[in-house]
């Protein structure tokens, strides 16, 4: 598991939280929002072929491929793109800027250090106690 600090800026609104990563190199990702107390509050779930986002506040969850999702987000994103994020591999620096529909999302990542693989299981979270919804309403 690697620590990292995340600033989220969608439209006006900023927000600066705490993340982990965790990795299995071509296999699965979990990025873990934690923006108070270490309390887990945005989960990213990606393999190469899918992607869960769950948002624990709101007690919804997106659950799609890249396929789909890149109908609506530009520039195209890839599990590759996923993978160098995660493992501070990103062309250019910690900077990810993406636009869906009308909002824009900038990401910026600091990480403390080199990222490295983690070689664990990670257990999917359940989102049984989730509603799940879909790119078209965000």
């Amino acid at each position: 598991m690697q620590g990292a600090k995340a600033t989220l800026t969608m439209d006006e609104q900023t927000i600066t939280a705490n993340c982990t990563m965790q990795v299995v190199r071509d296999s699965m990702l979990v990025i873990s929002v934690m923006p108070m107390l270490g309390i887990e509050v945005y989960r990213l779930e990606a393999t190469p072929d899918e992607l869960i986002a769950i948002d624990k506040l709101n007690h919804q969850y997106l659950r799609t491929d890249y396929a789909h999702i890149n109908k609506y987000v530009a520039p195209s994103l890839t599990w590759e793109d996923l993978q160098q994020i995660a493992s501070n591999e990103v062309q250019g620096g910690p900077f990810i800027g993406y636009a869906i529909g009308e909002k824009t999302i900038a990401l910026k990542i600091t990480y403390p250090e080199k990222q490295t693989d983690v070689p664990v299981r990670m257990l999917h979270i359940d989102l049984s106690r989730y509603e799940q919804v879909v790119v078209e309403n965000l």
